[in-house]
C-alpha cells in the first residue's frame, strides 16, 4: 500500500502508544465502516492476522498440555518396565517419545510465526494508520466545504426569516390598527355587517 502523500514516522506508534486500532472503539466508529478501499482492505487483513495469532496461541498451549501429558505417560510406563518388570509396555514409550518429538516440531513452527506476526501486526496496524490519515483529512476537508456551505445558507435563511418575522408583526398591526379604528368608527355591528359583505 502507498500513500505518496502521507509521510508519518514508524516511531509514531510507540511514541503515542498508538493502540491497535481494529480494536479501538473510536477509530472503529469513526473509519471501522467508510466506503474506502485503502481502509477495508488493509482492516481485513489485520483483523485475519490478529485472529491467526490468536489461534497460535491457543494451539500452542494445546500442545504443551499433550507434551506434558506425554512426559507424563513416558515416566508412567517407565516406572511399569523398570519396577513392575511390564515390558510389554516398552513398545508404549517409542510411541510417546515420537509424539513428543512431532509435538516439538509443531510447537517450532508455531513459536517461529509466533515470533513474527507482531510485527507484521506492528506494520499493518501502521498502515492502516496512515490510510486512515489520508482518508482523514480528505474528509475533513470535504466536511469543512460542506460545514461552510451549510453556515451560509443557514445565515440567509436566518436573515430571510427575520424579514418574514418583521412582515408578519407590520401586518398584524396593521391588521389590528384597521380593525380597532373601524370598530371605534362604525361598531361592532356595522362591522359584522360589512364583514359578511366585504370579506366574504
Amino acid at each position: 500500500m502507498a500513500f505518496k502523500n502521507i509521510d508519518l514516522d514508524q516511531n509514531i506508534m510507540l511514541k503515542n502508544k498508538i493502540p491497535l486500532l481494529i480494536e479501538y472503539k473510536e477509530w472503529l466508529n469513526l473509519f471501522g465502516n467508510v466506503n474506502n478501499k485503502n481502509i477495508q482492505y488493509i482492516k481485513e487483513e489485520l483483523v485475519e492476522l490478529v485472529k491467526k495469532e490468536r489461534e497460535l496461541e491457543r494451539d500452542s498451549k494445546s500442545l504443551q498440555k499433550e507434551k506434558i501429558h506425554a512426559m507424563k505417560m513416558i515416566l508412567g510406563v517407565s516406572d511399569a518396565v523398570n519396577n513392575e518388570n511390564k515390558v510389554e509396555t516398552v513398545g508404549l514409550l517409542d510411541e510417546y517419545k515420537e509424539k513428543i518429538e512431532d509435538i516439538n516440531d509443531e510447537l517450532d513452527e508455531i513459536t517461529f510465526q509466533l515470533e513474527t506476526t507482531p510485527q507484521m501486526i506492528r506494520e499493518l496496524n501502521f498502515n492502516l494508520l496512515k490510510a486512515t490519515v489520508d482518508y482523514g483529512y480528505k474528509e475533513l476537508k470535504h466536511k469543512e466545504k460542506k460545514l461552510k456551505e451549510v453556515t451560509d445558507e443557514l445565515e440567509t435563511l436566518r436573515e430571510r426569516l427575520k424579514v418574514l418575522i418583521n412582515e408578519k408583526y407590520d401586518y398584524e398591526e396593521f391588521i389590528d390598527a384597521t380593525y380597532s379604528f373601524l370598530h371605534g368608527m362604525l361598531g361592532s355591528e356595522e362591522m359584522e355587517k360589512l364583514d359578511e359583505e366585504i370579506l366574504e
